[in-house]
């Protein structure tokens, strides 16, 4: 049986770039090699796309240019049929290009081009299957506002929030402070409008300390998101799997942290684990694993009425933003009151949230088998849509031209 042909794409320009590739090679590692024929498409964080047997180990990371050197730089271009082609930058022997085809594109990106729909919308372009969200959702997931206004529109609860663009902030920037402190009580978290991985997030007490923490927000982009911090803090995530047609709720996490607010180093450099994975290939592709080596209790100790109303809650979202393939959803909680609001949406969360669909029943390899076969039903789905109009306008204007002709 003739196997599919994969292509894994990770890396790319966002400060996540690490977090993709780690995501990347611990799904490269779950396929199936009976199945597919796995194929590593590294995009480095000038933007450049490279192939090579060397881009799925992770050892071969420790130095990167000599990798590249050892890799083939492609650009993308349409295949045959419903493929993708990859054509390599510099003529090989004999001035020959070798393009190699792929069959469905995974996509592993965090943050930047790679999750916001751009790479989506390439891929609609190139008319090849991919994984995850469309170019829609995936714009909406990756921009926290529209998230949350498309959510309250939707009835599901948000936390009061203020959005400030660095082009209001650098010409009035005390008018900005007092009009968040108008809105808002001290603590208040902030963090990019469109950055994952708790990347350039804060929390502040105080005027000067929101000040300092709205600047280097803005390292990372130009819109930052001002919100209400939740007294009795307790973070409660799962994640959500299918399609419009049908979802599945994973089990839930409580991520562990000091003061309810996790940090990048939190999330992916902590020596040790209460809820490390082992055993597998793809499970042990990095000692950082990725979204697996964070403290967290799965399942989260909550009662089952939680449990109902926040599955409930992360499938309306699911729906409602039109994901599809695999996503994570974060939601903050009182603990005292019990109150639950939408935090924020990933839609290629890290690790692919593994760690919570293996003790949901399914392993890391039918995970990305599931989100292959969910990528190819979309496409096949999409395909049998009218994209053309049988109509030959252009051949009536041509005999009028385009100046004077009958409009």
């Amino acid at each position: 049986m003739q196997r599919t042909k994969i292509g894994v794409f990770f890396g790319g320009q966002s400060p996540e770039h690490e977090v993709s590739v780690i995501t990347g090679l611990q799904a490269a590692a779950a396929m199936n090699p009976a199945q597919f024929d796995v194929i590593p498409i590294y995009v480095t964080k000038a933007g450049h796309w490279f192939w090579g047997e060397g881009l799925g180990k992770i050892e071969s990371y420790k130095n990167i240019p000599a990798l590249l050197k050892k890799s083939t730089e492609v650009s993308i271009a349409p295949g045959s049929g419903r493929t993708l082609a990859l054509i390599p930058r510099e003529a090989a022997v004999f001035g020959r290009k070798k393009e190699i085809t792929i069959d469905v594109a995974f996509l592993a990106f965090h943050g930047g081009a790679g999750e916001n729909g751009a790479v989506q919308g390439i891929c609609e372009a190139m008319n090849v299957p991919y994984t995850g969200s469309g170019v829609g959702a995936s714009a909406i997931g990756m921009d926290k506002v529209m998230a949350k206004k498309v959510c309250h529109l939707a009835g599901i609860p948000v936390v009061e929030w203020v959005e400030v663009w660095e082009s209001d902030w650098r010409s009035k920037e005390e008018i900005q402070l007092n009009e968040i402190e108008s809105k808002l009580e001290y603590p208040v978290i902030v963090k990019p409008g469109r950055l994952g991985s708790s990347i350039g997030i804060s929390k502040v007490n105080h005027r000067a300390e929101l000040d300092g923490a709205i600047e280097e927000a803005f390292r990372y982009d130009v819109s930052v998101v001002v919100e209400r911090c939740i007294p009795n803090l307790r973070e409660i995530n799962c994640s959500v799997l299918g399609s419009k047609q049908e979802t599945q709720v994973s089990v839930m996490e409580e991520p562990v942290s000091a003061d309810g607010v996790l940090s990048f180093k939190d999330k992916y450099m902590r020596p040790g684990s209460t809820s490390k994975h082992s055993g597998s290939k793809a499970e042990n592709v990095s000692s950082a694993e990725g979204m697996a080596s964070l403290d967290r209790l799965i399942p989260a100790p909550i009662s089952d009425d939680l449990k109902t109303r926040i599955g409930d809650l992360a499938q309306k979202i699911f729906l409602e933003l039109d994901c599809s393939g695999l996503v994570r959803i974060d939601f903050l909680m009182n603990n005292d009151t019990q109150e639950v609001w939408f935090n924020e949406i990933n839609t290629i969360p890290g690790s692919l949230s593994f760690y919570l669909w293996k003790p949901s029943g399914i392993a890391f390899d039918k995970l990305v088998e599931r989100l292959i076969n969910l990528a190819v039903a979309k496409f096949e789905d999409r395909s049998r849509r009218v994209r053309s109009y049988d109509v030959n306008l252009l051949a009536e204007r041509s005999a009028g031209g385009l100046k004077g002709g009958k409009s």
